[in-house]
């Protein structure tokens, strides 16, 4: 169950052990599918279709470099299929759209979906957006609060803007700005500037009113941006690792690899904006209360389902014995997921069971086969300098993980949580109440590969059988025979190096920064008296190094900076948590891990194996765990966030303020041009 990176010797003792233990994979025909399991295909999320662009502008950059989109925001009426019932429910909830979607009905093949639209892009351009939020006017009063870090209360969700997290663009202006709030019946024009020497990679957007977050985003308001690359190693500098698996690309391209997973968790709200369910008969749901997301065991006791791409236990179909990357993104707003792919002995037993209400004992039993290996190459849309081969594939809120993997069987594979969706910040609330049926995500309806795969490896030999064929497809126009022979040996040995955004952090780097001042980042969650009515309110805070009680100062305050840090330098922060588990989300420059310590003196935390080294912009804080990472402050000023990634948390002001200024020239930080007038 254990991950584990490459070593050479390490492979060749794995491949051994693969191909002298490896069981005889049955191929079966692929299971035949019903007319209501047919409705269960699932396809890639929809692209995000250009807008026109205005008759009296002249494009100032070349043709492809520069992109303009409309996204709307506004409620769709539709229906989510409810395995439990076996039937669909009737929801109205807020989405983001395109100009002439409709409500989502998974029985009308001309809907639209609740899942947002997928934008691709590359290094180099200029994309726009313009959000139209065509929400609810909100009520004044109503809505006004003496403390922005409690709950807000029902019709008080619809203030927005957009995060397009993981990109390395300017957090000012009308850029990847976070502390602008779009009000209904406001449209706004972003602008993101993609810089030519942006990483290639897996990223997501997404809502981020302070407030407002987690409903939005539990609402279905996320989806995938990826950053295509064509970029071919050099002599001075890296390339993307696009170029080799453009081979593997579905027809439709690099949108068609993303596997978006949700969490929804609608219902029927009372006045008081509490959560109750089940919903009366012909009543329709919806996320209107902040009661369906802030108990720790929302999710769990929900009794909804992640959905991948838009629907509920869909049917992914894909060839055996061929190599297949997805660019998975976990939107969640609140529960973990450890994600398995496993295979299915009995197919069309398994296919019957899935349409079948209260099925999960049934399912979850006909899942009796091989796990399937996840060979993961890059995190968070940052290629690995190593391959990191996963059984289960821990993912946490704002995680995105990049696998490659085949099936070596046609057949019926199931993808699972296998935790049961396990809240890490509230570990104690795993089983307390959790509903066993949310377990299942979807079903891999495995078909014959056409033309005919190689005979049976083990999934080590196959991947690299694959990789190296893959590299000497390339014209060597493309690739001078040096760089060639270098990344071959590279991969003989699972590595990436030539691919890695990013270059490391040295020893030397890391004993400079240990000895020099750190930023400390650590969370809490801690019952502090309200003032006005005398009882303890619980508290969600990012706590500085040397507060030894927690305190009211520590919850989110958006005219205060936490973190002053200066542009040109590099600085260690260290993380850690007294309370619960939280994924720590920084945004615009992403961080390397250097060290993860048990403070306990136990082993670290399964998570985390073989993570240090690599790069990240989430990463899962757990108590009794000290974790030092790494940043460097280039190329933007001006002001972001940092807050924990699970978004309730966040909306209750486990949130802090980071502005990048200008250095001083004499080794500090410049104040601001008009402190003196």
């Amino acid at each position: 169950m254990k991950s584990r990176m490459f070593s050479k010797p390490a492979l060749l003792c794995l491949a051994v052990l693969a191909t002298s233990t490896q069981a005889v994979q049955t191929d079966h025909a692929a299971p035949v599918l019903t007319a209501a399991t047919k409705l269960r295909l699932v396809n890639p999320p929809a692209q995000l279709l250009e807008s026109l662009p205005a008759p009296t502008r002249v494009s100032a950059k070349p043709g492809g470099l520069e992109k303009a989109y409309d996204l709307f925001i506004r409620y769709a009426d539709g229906t989510i299929y409810n395995p439990t019932t076996g039937d669909y429910d009737k929801v109205s909830l807020r989405a983001y759209q395109q100009r002439t979607d409709k409500g989502w009905n998974a029985e009308d093949p001309t809907s639209s979906s609740f899942l947002a639209p997928t934008v691709v892009m590359r290094p180099g351009q200029t994309v726009r957006f313009r959000l139209y939020n065509q929400l609810p006017e909100q009520d004044p009063k109503k809505c006004a609060s003496t403390d922005i870090n409690l709950p807000s209360h029902k019709g008080c969700f619809n203030v927005t803007n957009l995060h397009s997290h993981g990109l390395w663009v300017s957090p000012s202006g009308n850029s990847d700005n976070v502390l602008l709030a779009i009000h209904p019946n406001v449209n706004f024009d972003y602008e993101y500037n993609i810089p030519s020497d942006h990483p290639a990679g897996t990223f997501w957007y997404h809502p981020h009113t302070h407030g407002s977050t987690a409903m939005q985003v539990a609402s279905g308001m996320a989806g995938a941006l990826v950053v295509e690359g064509a970029r071919y190693p050099t002599a001075k500098a890296n390339g993307d690792l696009d170029i080799l698996l453009k081979k593997f690309q579905p027809r439709r391209g690099s949108a068609a690899e993303v596997l978006l997973l949700q969490q929804i968790p609608y219902g029927c709200v009372n006045d008081n904006g509490d959560a109750t369910r089940p919903c009366a008969s012909g009543e329709t749901a919806g996320m209107e209360g902040f009661g369906q997301v802030e108990p720790p065991d929302a999710w769990s006791t929900s009794g909804r389902y992640t959905s991948v791409n838009g629907k509920v236990q869909p049917i992914l179909e894909l060839a055996a014995r061929q190599l297949h990357r997805w660019r998975v993104v976990d939107t969640g707003f609140q529960a973990s997921i450890a994600f398995h792919i496993r295979r299915a002995k009995d197919p069309a037993k398994l296919l019957e069971a899935i349409s079948k209400p209260n099925q999960d004992e049934q399912v979850m039993a006909l899942c009796d086969g091989e796990d399937v290996p996840q060979f993961e190459v890059a995190a968070d849309g940052l290629t690995h300098e190593k391959i990191i081969r996963k059984q289960v594939n821990f993912l946490m809120p704002g995680y995105r993980s990049d696998i490659l993997f085949s099936l070596p069987a046609t057949g019926a594979y199931c993808v699972f949580d296998g935790e049961t969706n396990l809240n890490p910040a509230h570990p104690e609330t795993a089983d307390k109440g959790a509903v066993a049926n949310t377990r299942l995500i979807g079903v891999i309806r495995a078909t014959p590969s056409s033309p005919a795969a190689a005979p049976a490896q083990s999934p080590e030999e196959f991947l690299l059988s694959q990789l190296q064929g893959a590299l000497n497809a390339i014209v060597p126009a493309k690739l001078p025979p040096n760089l060639r022979h270098d990344i071959a040996a590279d991969l003989k040995q699972f590595k990436l190096s030539r691919f890695a955004p990013h270059p490391d952090f040295t020893a030397e780097d890391v004993a400079r920064l240990r000895s020099s001042p750190k930023e400390y980042v650590t969370f809490n969650i801690a019952g502090i008296k309200d003032e006005a009515s005398g009882k303890d309110i619980t508290r969600f805070l990012v706590e500085p190094a040397d507060r030894p009680q927690p305190s009211l100062e520590d919850v989110y305050h958006p005219g205060r900076i936490d973190h002053k840090v200066v542009l040109g330098t590099d600085q260690m922060w260290v993380l850690q948590s007294k309370r619960g588990g939280h994924p720590f989300h920084i945004h615009v420059n992403p961080f390397q891990i250097i060290s993860i310590t048990n403070t306990a003196g136990e082993a670290v935390a399964p998570h985390y194996q073989n993570m240090v080294g690599t790069w990240k912009d989430t990463l899962l804080v757990l108590p009794k765990h000290k974790i030092e990472i790494a940043t460097r402050y280039e190329r933007y000023i001006g002001e972001y966030v940092l807050h924990c990634h699970i978004l309730e948390h966040e909306d209750q002001g486990m949130m802090q303020n980071v502005k990048v200024v200008l250095p001083d020239g004499r080794g500090g930080a410049a104040g601001d041009a008009h402190q003196h007038h």
